[in-house]
């Protein structure tokens, strides 16, 4: 009877240790979920995000693999016989960031850049010499202050040749903070 009562002790023993490995694994894969999100996840896998816009149905934002071109977000959208496009450019290759608005009574599609908390969601920088004074303040790091005081530089010296610029008007700490988030237009984003 003995030998019966370790076996069953043996075995609540173990039951008990897997029980705790498998919760312990499900707080772990919990936690690190919510370390970034979803969709930054998903982005980080597939290569670019592109914005759709301008098309009820198929608006939103997508993620496309590296290389992607409009045809290819047309096609993802499931926007259909694209056959009327035919004398637009469709094979002109996305980046992260892009906007693309498709007309199709004029058979046109229209090339931008997705707005900055949509860019910043993502993890994309913003151009620092479109963006607004309230763009700005959702960057982390900038305030009302920082931002006003960046866009009084930029509307006193003209547009920003570069994102080093900003090292006259900000502390070193905090220009080491943002500076990830900005870009200026004609240098790499």
């Amino acid at each position: 009877m003995n030998l019966v009562k370790r076996q069953i002790c043996g075995a609540v023993g173990i039951v008990a240790v897997a029980v705790f490995f498998c919760a312990a694994m499900d707080i772990a894969q919990y936690t690190y979920s919510f370390k970034r999100p979803a969709a930054f996840c998903e982005y980080e896998k597939s290569g670019i995000v592109v914005e759709l816009a301008g098309d009820e149905c198929y608006g939103g934002i997508y993620f496309l693999p590296h290389g992607a071109t409009v045809r290819d977000l047309l096609r993802k959208a499931g926007l259909g016989d694209i056959t009327g496009f035919e004398d637009t450019d469709l094979t002109g290759m996305l980046n992260s960031g892009d906007r693309v608005v498709p007309d199709r009574t004029r058979y046109l599609v229209t090339r931008g850049f997705m707005n900055a908390p949509y860019r910043l969601a993502f993890g994309i920088p913003v151009d620092l010499n479109a963006v607004t004074q309230e763009e700005l303040m959702l960057v982390p790091g900038i305030g009302l202050k920082t931002a006003s005081k960046i866009i009084g530089l930029r509307e006193e010296k003209g547009k920003f040749s570069g994102v080093d610029a900003l090292k006259k008007v900000l502390k070193k700490e905090r220009y080491s903070m943002i500076k990830e988030y900005l870009y200026v237009e004609g240098s790499s984003p």
